[in-house]
């Protein structure tokens, strides 16, 4: 089943962060990772970007494949499709996430949409937590909150795409040091990096989004 998938490294990713001073984390293969404090949240945000070479209509078929998910986005077991609207570009969504040992697992229900720029072409995918009612916690799970996600796909010329995501979120429950490390910089490095392979795949590169105009050759 498939569904517009708008998460980044595994539970975490926001829109609208207010954070500023980034300061650059990692810088490899093509991906840099920054991270900011975050006024009155004891969590840092993230950015994270790279680019590949891609049309946005590939990209979008990478985000709307459910079932491809768990091979590219860092520590993500399992998404799953709860709610869709096309006409609108609407979708509601579960998203459980394996954390390290002995941390307890999280999801996440998101709501989101996404939409393109009409004179830049630039695709902007934004999402948020929605009402628990649609699914309820359950108790092998923690439930996140204060979530929100925003990617960027910005056309670069001559085929290449910048891919940018920023994120903050509450995880709920204690979180050692090592772990928020892990959430804040491995996994958004791990989820580009996944991300610069798995695009290549002739699936997405052959596919025609709906909606999506690409940029003139």
């Amino acid at each position: 089943m498939k569904l517009w998938l708008m998460m980044c490294a595994g539970f975490l990713a926001a829109e609208g962060v207010h954070a500023s001073d980034w300061k650059l984390a990692r810088d490899r293969h093509g991906v840099q990772v920054w991270k900011a404090e975050v006024a009155d949240s004891p969590v840092e945000a993230f950015k994270a970007r790279t680019v590949v070479h891609s049309s946005l209509s590939g990209l979008l078929a990478l985000f709307y494949d459910v079932q491809d998910a768990p091979r590219w986005i860092d520590r993500c077991s399992r998404v799953q499709a709860l709610q869709r609207n096309d006409a609108q570009h609407e979708y509601t969504l579960l998203m459980e996430t394996n954390m390290p040992w002995p941390v307890t697992d999280r999801d996440a229900v998101m709501k989101g949409h996404w939409r393109q720029d009409p004179v830049t072409l630039t695709l902007h995918l934004r999402a948020g937590d929605a009402d628990s009612a649609i699914f309820p916690p359950r108790p092998a799970f923690v439930r996140t909150r204060e979530l929100r996600s925003n990617w960027t796909f910005k056309p670069l010329g001559h085929g290449d795409v910048e891919v940018t995501t920023e994120g903050h979120v509450n995880p709920e429950g204690h979180l050692p040091a090592w772990v928020i490390n892990i959430v804040l910089e491995e996994s958004p490095y791990n989820t580009m990096r996944n991300l610069q392979t798995i695009i290549e795949e002739p699936q997405f590169q052959k596919a025609h989004m709906p909606g999506v105009t690409e940029p003139a050759p």
